[in-house]
């Protein structure tokens, strides 16, 4: 538990990205397209796409953790015999930085791939938003609503388009103009829009810590658990559903190592369930017993193998984690000691090394670090 609340502080230094969702509006009668279901439609699109993506470094809707970074509005009008989705993403601090993302579609209805596909869109523009370094804002408005560098190109980011079985959403992109006047260097990074035209783009992508690790490294307090009493843990995930754990440490049978194989029914998640199994291998130690007059008598605790199963949870807190496990270890060995003078053990050493030996119900928790 010390070191728990010494190491758990740590995962304060991944602060997710908080998106809200503030405003819906509709122009349109039709009951697919009324501001409640575009409202729900929009949030289980945010909900699916960060479930599918695996990601940690977003919320969408905060409420008990505090201002938002960013807030999202929504309003469907008419455009011509279509319909017409604007979606725009501003952010809270200044200078304010804006993004309006627009559908046109035929069917009246929002279903799951294209709310889904939509709000992939959303999340991909609310991270450009958030990392645009301030010193590179934009110095001036351009027209066709792109935003002037101060060398006569206009920024256009290229939402990408989403598209439904009943037709395809035609995705069309601007760029916000509440832009802030800062003199600084611009860079030649060229981009193109849609349209065709020369755009210029100057965006930072932050490193992405969504859940995902290919290598973790842990330190775990638990009851016969493979790790130990004390140990730690490492595991590599060579698939999304499939890791390869190596656990040791220090047990009642003396040091304990052994491999594990992890399973991940839902993959690479930030709340992920686990089934696991492997092998324990206790390389025993020496015990020791008084007996009458003063004398010692050295019994042998030799190596145990134990087989284990368990179910577990891992989640995800930024850069790390927090595993939990319960299962059972079964002995492959009984008895799996020797007296080294040949002599008969007595009643209460034979129920304490019975008891110390490996075996039985096993619970652990392990806190680490997603190494890469």
């Amino acid at each position: 538990m010390l070191l728990a609340a010494t190491l758990l502080p740590l995962s304060s230094l991944a602060d997710p990205l908080h998106l809200k969702l503030t405003q819906v509006s509709s122009e349109v009668d039709a009951d697919g397209l009324s501001a409640p279901t575009v409202e729900e439609r929009t949030r289980y699109g945010l909900d699916e796409a960060l479930r599918q993506a695996g990601s940690s470094e977003m919320v969408v809707d905060p409420e008990a953790e505090g201002t938002a970074d960013l807030t999202l509005t929504a309003k469907v009008t008419r455009a011509g015999k279509k319909y017409r989705l604007t979606y725009q993403l501003q952010t809270t601090e200044k200078p304010a930085r804006t993004k309006t993302l627009s559908y046109e579609f035929a069917n009246p209805n929002l279903s799951d791939k294209g709310s889904v596909a939509m709000a992939q869109a959303l999340l991909a523009e609310a991270g450009k938003l958030e990392v645009v370094p301030r010193q590179e804002v934009p110095v001036a408005t351009g027209e066709g609503g792109g935003t002037g560098t101060g060398n006569g190109r206009a920024v256009v980011a290229e939402a990408p388009a989403a598209r439904e079985e009943s037709g395809a959403l035609e995705s069309r992109s601007a760029a916000g103009t509440e832009f802030a006047a800062v003199d600084a260097p611009t860079t030649d990074g060229l981009a193109q829009d849609s349209m065709g035209r020369d755009g210029f783009e100057s965006v930072q992508r932050r490193p992405s810590r969504r859940g995902v690790t290919n290598l973790d490294l842990g330190v775990a307090l638990g009851f016969n658990s493979p790790s130990g009493v004390y140990g730690g843990e490492l595991e590599y995930r060579v698939a999304p559903w499939l890791g390869l754990n190596v656990s040791g440490g220090v047990g009642a049978w003396g040091v304990r190592v052994g491999p594990l194989v992890r399973l991940y029914p839902f993959g690479e998640v930030p709340t992920s369930p686990f089934v696991e199994a492997g092998t324990s291998f206790n390389l025993g130690g020496e015990a020791t017993t008084e007996i009458n007059g003063g004398e010692v008598r050295y019994t042998d605790m030799l190596m145990t193998p134990v087989a284990t199963a368990a179910i577990g949870l891992r989640q995800s807190m930024g850069p790390m984690y927090l595993g939990l496990r319960v299962g059972w270890g079964f002995r492959l060995r009984e008895d799996n000691w020797t007296v080294r003078d040949g002599g008969q053990q007595d009643f209460l050493t034979r129920a304490a090394l019975d008891l110390s030996q490996h075996g039985g119900f096993l619970t652990s928790i392990t806190l680490g670090m997603s190494v890469f």
